[in-house]
């Protein structure tokens, strides 16, 4: 009995533990959903596996001056064998007495004769054979191949730096959209609110209007922009659905799945403030931007050095073995060979140093395109600046015209009810206070936009 009412309790716990992790955030901060694309967003996944392609390209050229060994095997069938003939040796028959003398003029007689015995041909082949090749070369020097592996390197700082580049662009992306969600989402709660208050307004006329203290053109006037606001609010809450949906897809996030945004937008941007916020320093040197096109440059100092150095000779050593299953008498092959292969480049007719003259102009037009992103990222961070001051002050100025605008409206809205002004005057108030909230709202969130292009402007990371 204990021993199952213990195997329950564990399997009560597996199932609240499992469904726990399988439940996915769903309420993020700014910060939460910037952290959470940094590690779910595709194309941060794509720049990982860039980096990871430029650290195999390092080990794949750095392969190139490490020993290799190759073997080879071959099968061989001669259909018609060469063979090679020896001579023969020749040799005298006679039917002399033995112990006869043969001279000379003996061989001119009738009883004794020259023979010829042929000695057998020897192959000059095997019918069928195979051998096995086995090679192992190494490098020895080569001035194409040290820089080529000093590139590879800043290759890899190239892809490293992109990485940092994009990550800064999903940064931006996502705070975007996200202040963007949290304006229209503003914007849609401004718009009920004013909706709620527009619908009391107009049950209450229509009331009036049956006592017969105001007119039915004051009521369809009223009537006329409720229909118009409700319009008005429908498109607002398809924009808001929207931009979540596009907010979905910069974190990665599934775009099925429910998601609630935490952050206010009027507390982010009470707590910017121009006084000591280091939004007025810029160094070009901290910008990722700028560090790419210097990385540039060193390649293009890297191609100009690889050009120079075709001018250098190239020095590698090989050891061949080779192995045959079947052998001929005489194989004056060599089993084991050594060699040393120095290769020197004399005349290309000018070919080598015409392309040592375009590295060069390539250098010097990595040189300038760096220099020219220098100014211009200078230039970027002072509007970017001004872009910041000026909305600092736009929001400030539309924060004292929204509380304006609501004392008017309200103000109007009780001589409305007395009977001292119009529903013109009314709507009129309605649309001026409608106003001035989206200019607010519009102006908070054009105030986190430049501070985000700053942000990134300003970090490397």
């Amino acid at each position: 009995m204990k021993l199952r009412t213990g195997l329950t309790t564990l399997l009560i716990i597996i199932v609240f533990y499992s469904s726990s992790l399988s439940q996915e955030k769903t309420a993020f901060s700014l910060k939460d959903a910037q952290e959470y694309a940094l590690l779910n967003s595709l194309t941060i996944k794509n720049s990982e596996i860039d980096l990871s392609l430029a650290r195999k390209k390092i080990w794949e050229t750095t392969a190139i001056g490490l020993p290799q060994i190759s073997a080879q095997a071959n099968y061989q069938h001669v259909f018609d064998v060469p063979m090679l003939s020896l001579g023969g040796t020749t040799f005298l028959t006679t039917d002399l007495p033995e112990g006869t003398p043969i001279l000379s003029d003996d061989i001119l007689d009738e009883r004794v004769s020259l023979g010829f015995e042929p000695l057998p041909a020897v192959p000059l082949a095997v019918k069928d054979n195979t051998t096995l090749d086995i090679t192992v070369s190494q490098l020895v020097f080569s001035g194409e191949y040290l820089v080529g592996l000093r590139a590879s390197k800043v290759f890899y700082l190239v892809s490293d730096q992109n990485k940092v580049m994009v990550e800064n662009d999903v940064r931006e992306s996502v705070a975007n959209t996200y202040t963007l969600v949290l304006k229209l989402s503003k914007n849609h709660e401004v718009m009920q609110q004013s909706f709620d208050n527009l619908n009391r307004t107009l049950a209450e006329m229509r009331e009036m209007n049956k006592q017969g203290f105001i007119e039915v053109t004051d009521v369809d006037q009223i009537e006329l922009t409720t229909l118009t606001l409700q319009n008005g609010l429908n498109s607002m809450e398809r924009q808001v659905n929207a931009s979540l949906e596009l907010l979905k897809f910069q974190m990665g996030y599934p775009i099925a799945n429910e998601i609630s945004l935490t952050d206010n937008l009027e507390s982010m941007a009470e707590e910017i403030s121009l006084e000591g916020s280091g939004f007025s320093d810029f160094r070009v040197d901290d910008n990722i931007t700028y560090q790419i096109m210097e990385t540039q440059v060193q390649l293009g100092k890297l191609n100009l050095q690889r050009e120079k150095s075709t001018f250098l000779p190239n020095l590698a050593a090989v050891y061949r073995h080779t192995e045959k299953f079947k052998k001929i008498d005489f194989d004056f092959m060599p089993a084991d060979i050594f060699l040393l292969t120095l290769n020197i480049p004399i005349l290309s007719s000018g070919q080598r140093w015409v392309k040592v003259q375009q590295r060069r102009l390539e250098y010097d037009k990595a040189v300038n395109n760096r220099d020219n992103v220098a100014q211009g990222l200078q230039l970027e961070f002072i509007n970017a600046r001004n872009e910041l001051v000026n909305a600092y002050d736009n929001y400030m100025n539309n924060k004292k015209n929204l509380e304006l605008t609501s004392r008017i409206y309200d103000k109007t809205l009780i001589k409305f009810r007395e009977g001292l002004s119009t529903s013109m005057d009314l709507t009129q108030a309605q649309n001026q206070m409608l106003t001035a909230q989206s200019e607010y709202i519009n102006n908070m969130n054009a105030l986190l936009t430049a501070k985000h292009r700053i942000i990134k402007l300003t970090t490397n990371q």
